[in-house]
């Protein structure tokens, strides 16, 4: 961590000595906005943020409450300014003007926060928020500047530390958690299997980044209030309309087209967005003259209504719908059709009851459908065979009620409480036939064969409560007490979840926070493995979650947080995975690695450093640090869980140039994914008669793939014109074209009545990718 840490202060530290040399040189560029921060009191603020809304350029207030933007655009801007314990401040129309010096000074109000309000819980990280004043959020501009593939917001957080994903996946796997270990949801509402592309392990999301205002990223010991996951938590805001007159943006890039909307009406009482994308991969894949490409289409649309119905309640109707649709036809006959769909529709209502109370009530409907034919086939001899064939219809209809309330009862307590009931139906109709075959001589010969039919309707109800009790003995110190009930009717069974946070303000610039809790995971409807034959629903997996954290304002622009944790795992649920690396295949249930993990209990710890600096200049960059190891025990043997990282470091700088582009780059590191190596056998068929067959594959991983590096670049730029403002980027994704090992794909032949011949071939994950893209909003 100190080595990443030099070096990224060594960059930095170049970077500004370059500056002060150019604006030496240059005398003449005097532009500059400047000015102090006071309380009410007339004394400075330290470490205020102020921003320049609709710019990536912020500034921090110095211990004597003076702030400085040295050069910045000339304009007509608005000015936030925030501060914990302070009333945050919006003032437009300050004028900068093409030379000399702007000064402005701000005065601040002291607000302490409502007790519901304070984060309490560690491992939580806040994206896209304009308002948030911590150096450790990241806010859109920052967001939009920095390196990034098929503009994809999940892709955007696997960079936090504790999370991980892969080059053609969205998934993210908070502290090594499953895929469907995290908590998706959107202004309240849970999201399942929020991705596009699905038989490519969701290489999207079905979410724009556009319509997001505000994503709150939890990795471990997140409160009572969210439940149903062992892992992590992404909460999603959908971004407000101003509300000051009509906006529209459009945008295109290399994987997709967007455009969004928004605007007011019956006087400001009422807002509306609506947002929607069309993926065309499918061109994109013809045009570089890929063989026999695949047929992706994928498109979402989001939409939503907002009005104030009183100066206490505000009602809003949201709608999200995605859709996808693939034809893959292979050289050898194989084809690959498929289409799923995500439906949801939800309403939702904020009322206030006086300064103390406060409740949101939500009404909702989703529904998903998954659809999908296989027929994959192999050549023996000239001979089509057909190897795998599959049909797939299911979906899932879930109607849900959910209410949650807090209710501030003075400075030093406040309670937290809510619940939901949720019905749900879903329809599974599966068939699969598979048969292997092997060669004896010039004759083809069937090894095995195997059929899974599957016909069920399972209906069910599931309810949730949830208390907390937040109390602030001292100024310094907030604890929550609380925990929560599910109950699932399709498994009859009921889980009780007690968890506990701690934040302690050691000193105004140093905070340590602490959570221990229960987290249980109930067997989900829609989530049986019909396609591995299995047909009942599984009891309840449960983590214990150990996590304590200090984040500490550094001075000179830095701030650090460091993080140990422990995640106890009891009763897991049987999983399939696919042992060779190879995640993405559109049949993973038909590949030969398929291996059931069924692990009796399990472990994940780790520690995360983070530093980030950000001092208002031309210059931010942040690194991490991350050692982490994850095991689980089968039949007493204890192996590595899948996708265990022991070591994982990422570092990120941008600049700004005096002209207004912003150059970005990125470094990611791993330590290669555990791999199961294959075994191989020899029959004997008869007389003279031999064929060579893979055995099925043990769950304990005994090999590792290569560690993984890659190097991302970055350059942006804004203009504001007449007509709206104007933002290009241009992206290289993997600069260095570094093979990344994906895993390995194996073919076996005989050679001797008592010798296999195996080839082992080297699978990659994307090499060197070049975006472009452009955005104009109106």
């Amino acid at each position: 961590a100190t080595i990443v840490v030099s070096m990224l202060g060594s960059m930095l530290s170049a970077r500004t000595l370059r500056a002060q040399q150019e604006r030496r040189a240059n005398p003449s560029v005097t532009r500059s906005l400047s000015g102090l921060v006071r309380d009410e009191t007339r004394l400075p603020v330290a470490g205020a943020r102020l921003a320049l809304v609709g710019t990536p350029l912020v500034a921090f207030t110095n211990d004597s409450g003076a702030y400085r933007f040295p050069a910045p655009p000339a304009g007509v801007y608005a000015v936030r300014v925030l501060r914990i314990g302070f009333a945050p401040v919006l003032i437009d129309s300050v004028v900068i003007a093409s030379e000399g010096m702007t000064v402005r000074d701000f005065q601040l109000a002291a607000k302490v926060p409502a007790l519901s309000q304070i984060t309490i819980t560690p491992g939580a990280f806040t994206l896209l928020d304009a308002t948030a004043p911590s150096r450790l959020s990241l806010t859109r501009e920052a967001l939009l500047s920095a390196p990034q593939l098929a503009e994809d917001i999940f892709r955007s957080l696997n960079r936090l530390p504790g999370l991980s994903g892969s080059d053609f996946s969205a998934k993210l796997r908070i502290r090594n958690g499953g895929v469907d270990e995290q908590l998706y949801t959107l202004d309240g509402l849970e999201l399942i299997e929020p991705f596009h592309l699905k038989d490519f392990d969701g290489a999207l999301s079905i979410l724009d980044g556009e319509v997001i205002g505000r994503v709150a990223v939890t990795t471990g010991g997140f409160t009572a209030a969210s439940g149903n996951r062992m892992a992590g938590v992404v909460a999603m805001e959908s971004a407000v309309p101003s509300g000051e007159r009509r906006r529209t943006a459009v945008g295109l890039s290399i994987s997709n087209v967007r455009a969004r909307s928004e605007g007011a009406f019956d006087g400001g009482k009422g807002s509306w967005l609506v947002s929607g994308r069309r993926g065309y991969l499918d061109v994109v894949l013809k045009l570089i003259g890929t063989d026999n490409p695949p047929d992706p289409r994928y498109a979402d649309l989001f939409g939503k209504v907002q009005y104030r119905l009183s100066p206490n309640h505000i009602a809003t109707i949201h709608g999200l719908v995605g859709s996808d649709d693939l034809r893959l036809t292979s050289d050898g006959g194989s084809v690959i059709t498929s289409g799923y769909g995500n439906r949801y529709v939800w309403g939702t209502l904020r009322s206030q009851f006086g300064e103390r109370v406060s409740a949101t009530s939500m009404l909702s409907l989703s529904s998903l459908s998954w659809q999908r034919d296989v027929s994959d086939v192999e050549r023996f001899f000239g001979t089509r065979y057909e190897r795998v064939r599959i049909a797939d219809r299911r979906a899932l209809r879930a109607l849900s009620l959910k209410q949650d309330w807090s209710a501030d009862m003075s400075p030093e307590w406040s309670v937290l409480f809510g619940g939901e009931l949720r019905a749900e139906d879903a329809d599974y109709a599966y068939g699969r036939t598979q048969v292997a075959r092997g060669t004896v001589g010039n004759s083809v010969v069937v090894l095995d064969s195997l059929q899974v039919a599957v016909d069920l309707q399972p209906v069910g109800t599931r309810s949730s409560a949830y208390a907390s009790v937040r109390a602030r003995p001292v100024p310094s110190l907030t604890i929550e007490v609380g925990g929560r009930a599910d109950r699932h009717g399709w498994t009859r069974q009921t889980t009780v979840s007690p968890r506990t946070n701690v934040a302690w303000t050691v000193t105004p610039s140093t905070t340590l926070r602490a959570a221990w809790g229960h987290y249980h995971q109930a067997h989900a409807l829609q989530d049986l493995a019909v396609v591995d034959g299995d047909t009942a629903f599984a009891r309840a997996e449960r983590a214990e979650h150990r996590v304590i954290g200090v984040e500490r304002e550094l001075g000179a622009g830095w701030t650090a947080r460091a993080e140990g944790y422990q995640r106890v795992l009891r009763s897991p649920r049987a999983r399939f995975v696919n042992i060779d690396g190879n995640a993405q295949s559109p049949l993973p249930e038909g590949d030969w690695d398929r291996v059931r993990f069924a692990p009796s209990s399990g472990d994940v710890r780790g520690v995360e450093l983070l530093a980030q600096y950000d001092r208002g200049g031309r210059v931010r960059g942040g690194a991490s640090l991350v050692r982490s190891r994850a095991t689980a025990v089968i039949a007493g043997i204890r192996t590595p869980r899948p996708f265990d990282e022991p070591l994982a470091a990422a570092a990120d700088i941008a600049y700004r140039t005096a002209r207004g582009w912003t150059l970005a780059a990125s470094f990611t590191a791993r330590s290669g994914w555990p791999i199961v190596g294959p075994s191989f056998a020899i029959d004997t068929l008869g007389v003279g008669r031999y064929v060579a067959r893979r055995l099925p594959s043990s769950p304990y991983f005994n090999e590792r793939l290569g560690n993984y590096q890659r190097f991302d670049v970055r350059v942006s730029r804004a203009w504001n014109t007449r007509r709206g403002r104007v933002n290009v980027w241009g992206d290289v994704f993997n600069l260095l074209n570094r093979k990344n090992q994906q895993g390995y794909s194996y073919e076996w032949a005989l050679a001797s009545p008592t010798l296999v011949n195996v080839f082992r071939g080297r699978d990659d994950f994307l090499g060197r990718l070049p975006t472009v893209g452009i955005g104009w909003e109106f």
